[in-house]
């Protein structure tokens, strides 16, 4: 019986990781760069330019330059006419810690 709890748990924790990857990167490292990227929307850039930052940066995993790109999608849609740059964190921070 123990030994089926632990298989359960283990698979259990294990899909919860791959619910959302997020490679070297924490919550709040997520959140510090919604952050970042909305106080470039506020600064007139544009998706594209900020997308081309993203080229610049160095990544320990794939994974996190996906997620910073979703995070970019976001920030320069309709969600960011309404965020400001602490709130773009904090939603970000939320949604990370919450597995979203």
């Amino acid at each position: 019986m123990l030994r089926f709890l632990l298989l359960g748990l283990l698979a259990v924790s294990t899909g919860a990781q791959a619910a959302y990857p997020l490679g070297t990167m924490t919550c709040d490292d997520i959140a510090s760069f919604a952050s970042e990227a909305m106080s470039w929307r506020k600064e007139g850039q544009t998706r594209d330019q900020a997308l081309a930052e993203l080229e610049k940066r160095t990544y320990n995993d794939p994974v996190e330059k996906k997620n910073l790109t979703v995070i970019v999608d976001l920030v320069f849609g309709s969600y960011g006419r309404n965020w400001t740059v602490e709130s773009a964190g904090n939603v970000m921070r939320t949604d990370c810690m919450t597995g979203r």
